[in-house]
């Protein structure tokens, strides 16, 4: 699933009237916000009805965006504070750190749906008084760690591998923070392993001899301290999903262009300043690459190699602008670009035929290039947070755009172009100078027009 001008902490979801708080927790702790410092008493004392009344509800908003079939699986965090008149006062939530998801992409998807619903919501009956509920909703498929049963195809220690007796059974290692120094010998007892974890251990070096572990679909290596040098993967067509995150990678490893058949590559949370443009050769079956917060200030031109790639994570860099070789990327369908210096975007963005969701907050764009008026099949834009004083006319001209974010810009007044978007089915304001308390009764007309079109209008 958004450099940041000014973090903007107050905002008004949904409609004005409603004056519930969205935050992540990071949001939250920079606001300084802690509920034994509030002006009202939120208790914890309250009838098991209201628990799982409030359960009920979290799990069925979250249950909008966030998969029961994902995989890995996704936690949330939420605090919910409750007025005595039966509404959110505050909700603060934050996705749990999961495997081979963006957590900030997560929260932006959260926050997203919190704040179509939080306002609006309100308890069938008044409680006695405030209160908060805190808990934890799970979607997906859960990883147990230090905890298997028999009959599961799985091992979580090595020593429960070492006396593992039906070894062909097995297909998931989860050799999580084990604090290995090497790899043990016995992930080789299971030759039908097809998921191997690694992640959170001290690995400075690791070599995996593929002929013996011939159906391994899934490496997870993140949070070690690997370097390029240091892994070794043989030749192998099995190899679906590399994951490399949080290590000591300078640039892509030698070792990921020896697996012939992998779509999935992420490299985010490394240093990954030897990037090059020689560093994309080898790669062209990927399709899936990830380099969120990778400290890049440059992206090679060399990215133009990796022709059947179709998900592009760029969260959390340096970029002052990207190469105009980005459009050449014609199987392009997940464009995410947020959390940058970005002033400007390549001229030919029209190439980029297929992308259909582009994530661009949080950066320094004021204008659009014309060609963006071409890329027909986008339906999800996100511009927020970013220095537009004017609406960019290219977007009216996207006749396929279903959600549009330009929230925390700088538009003076009600950008009447969003009126000629066919297809709009919703639209965030919040946080521009035009949305004020007089806003229902200046923009009647406007909020009129959207609201006969069935367009959800958040502001």
């Amino acid at each position: 699933m958004k450099i940041i001008p000014v973090l903007i902490l107050f905002l008004f979801a949904g409609n004005l009237k409603a004056q519930s708080r969205i935050w992540t927790r990071a949001d939250a702790e920079k606001a300084n916000f802690h509920v034994d410092l509030l002006p009202v008493t939120y208790t914890t004392e309250f009838s098991s009805e209201i628990t799982k009344g409030i359960h009920a509800k979290l799990e069925e908003w979250l249950g909008s965006v966030l998969s029961v079939r994902a995989d890995p699986g996704i936690g949330v965090f939420v605090q919910v504070l409750v007025s005595d008149k039966g509404r959110i006062d505050y909700l603060v939530f934050d996705a749990e750190q999961s495997k081979g998801y963006s957590k900030d992409s997560i929260n932006q998807v959260l926050k997203t749906v919190f704040e179509k619903n939080a306002p609006q919501w309100q308890m069938a009956s008044k409680p006695e008084k405030p209160f908060q509920v805190l808990t934890l909703q799970f979607f997906g498929k859960r990883i147990a760690y230090r905890e298997v049963r028999r009959t599961d195809s799985s091992v979580t220690t090595v020593k429960e591998a070492q006396a593992f007796i039906d070894t062909l059974k097995i297909k998931r290692i989860f050799f999580n923070q084990l604090e290995l120094t090497a790899l043990p010998d016995e992930v080789y007892r299971f030759p039908n392993t097809e998921e191997l974890y690694l992640s959170g251990n001290n690995l400075t070096a690791l070599s995996i001899d593929f002929a013996r572990l011939p159906r391994l679909k899934q490496l997870h290596l993140q949070n070690n301290k690997l370097t390029e040098k240091g892994l070794v993967l043989s030749k192998n067509k099995t190899l679906d999903i590399l994951n490399l995150r949080e290590n000591n990678f300078a640039d892509i490893p030698a070792a990921a262009r020896n697996c012939k058949k992998m779509s999935s590559l992420w490299l985010g949370g490394n240093k990954v300043k030897s990037l090059s443009n020689r560093s994309f050769r080898g790669l062209r079956q990927v399709k899936d690459l990830n380099f969120y917060k990778s400290e890049l200030v440059v992206l090679p031109r060399g990215i133009k190699r990796m022709k059947n790639l179709e998900v592009l994570d760029l969260y959390y860099n340096r970029f002052e602008s990207l190469p105009n070789s980005l459009t050449k990327l014609k199987k392009l369908t997940h464009l995410a670009i947020s959390h940058n210096q970005l002033k400007t975007l390549p001229a030919k963005m029209n190439r980029l035929k297929n992308v259909h969701t582009f994530y661009a907050h949080h950066n320094r764009l004021s204008v659009l290039p014309e060609s963006v008026a071409k890329m027909q099949k986008v339906n999800i834009l996100d511009l927020g947070f970013n220095w537009f004083t004017n609406f960019p006319a290219e977007v009216a001209s996207l006749q396929g755009l279903k959600e549009l974010d330009i929230s925390s810009n700088n538009f003076p007044d009600f950008p009447a172009k969003l009126l000629d978007i066919k297809k709009l089915d919703k639209v965030y304001l919040q946080g521009n100078p035009f949305v004020g308390k007089d806003m229902d009764i200046k923009y009647e007309h406007q909020l009129g027009v959207l609201k006969d079109k069935k367009v959800e209008v958040f502001y």
